[in-house]
């Protein structure tokens, strides 16, 4: 079972429990509904979970239901064979005429072979099949066929101690597939990356990683190389408003540096414009820099 999660990088404490509960559900038959938000990784641990599962020399079989015909979709299943692994990728975008062929489909299956279900079925959605099932969107006894195992994926945002990891994880394989000399990042531009809340997942963070890989093989990165989205993403969460002292007070020096950073990363690694951000001299926030060992 430890190949689930072989592609799954991560180790951040809420991550590390979804890994554990598809070791766990794996090497069943039972069938499992992944959620999470769109790009947190849903498809790859479908993938993940067939290949640890005893069916994992068998057929792995995808539907994509957003936007499928009824008739389309009900070919789809017909054409599913025996012994193999059904993956229904956003199941919750099914007409509920589809929603009526799949509750047909599942419950022919399992009546030819008791005890061992002919196909097993995993699926996935980004919505609230609960909800949606209450307020008469999904049908209540196929919503309790699927969730049967639940496996909710946390977004990226959630997993902050595993961001750099993924970073380079991502970029060192993607360099290899490219044939291209992997890009570095300097501390500021790490820091951006850490700061960033990932709207579009993990799939958006690979996306950024090929991005430099191809346009910036060998290179460091700094912030003025980065998307503009999220610089402006960083400069909002680093300005939300006046600043109040804690009770508890603060270590003023590691408050400084810590402004200063927030400065380059809103200038984009510029120090003059830094500077005027934080209304010094350019000389002045580069004896601070120095004072405080900010690699750039």
């Amino acid at each position: 079972m430890n190949s689930v999660a072989e592609k799954m990088y991560g180790s951040s404490p809420v991550f590390s429990r979804a890994v554990h509960a598809a070791r766990m559900v794996a090497g069943t038959d039972a069938t499992v509904l992944i959620t999470g938000e769109p790009g947190s990784g849903k498809a790859s641990m479908a993938r993940e979970i067939h290949a640890a599962s005893r069916r994992s020399q068998g057929v792995f079989r995808v539907i994509a239901c957003a936007g499928i015909e009824e008739h389309q979709f009900g070919t789809e299943l017909m054409a599913t064979t025996s012994g193999a692994t059904l993956y229904l990728d956003e199941v919750a975008d099914l007409s509920l005429e589809a929603q009526a062929k799949l509750l047909h489909f599942l419950e022919s299956v399992e009546a030819r072979h008791s005890g061992f279900p002919m196909v097993r079925v995993l699926a996935s959605t980004g919505r609230d099949l609960h909800a949606l099932q209450l307020a008469g969107q999904f049908r209540e006894d196929l919503y309790y066929r699927l969730h049967v195992v639940p496996l909710p994926l946390p977004p990226l945002r959630e997993r902050a101690d595993d961001i750099v990891l993924l970073l380079k994880q991502f970029t060192a394989d993607l360099a290899r597939h490219h044939g291209r000399k992997a890009p570095r990042y300097s501390v500021t531009a790490r820091h951006l990356v850490k700061q960033y809340r990932w709207p579009g997942n993990v799939r958006e963070l690979r996306n950024f990683c090929e991005r430099m890989v191809i346009l910036m093989p060998g290179a460091i990165v700094q912030p003025a190389d980065m998307p503009l989205e999220m610089r402006r993403d960083n400069s909002t969460a680093a300005r939300p408003g006046l600043f109040s002292l804690p009770e508890g007070g603060v270590d003023l020096f590691a408050l400084e540096g810590d402004i200063i950073r927030q400065a380059i990363c809103m200038s984009g690694g510029n120090r003059s414009k830094a500077a005027r951000l934080l209304g010094l001299t350019r000389d002045t926030l580069l004896y601070r820099i120095q004072k405080h060992a900010i690699e750039l």
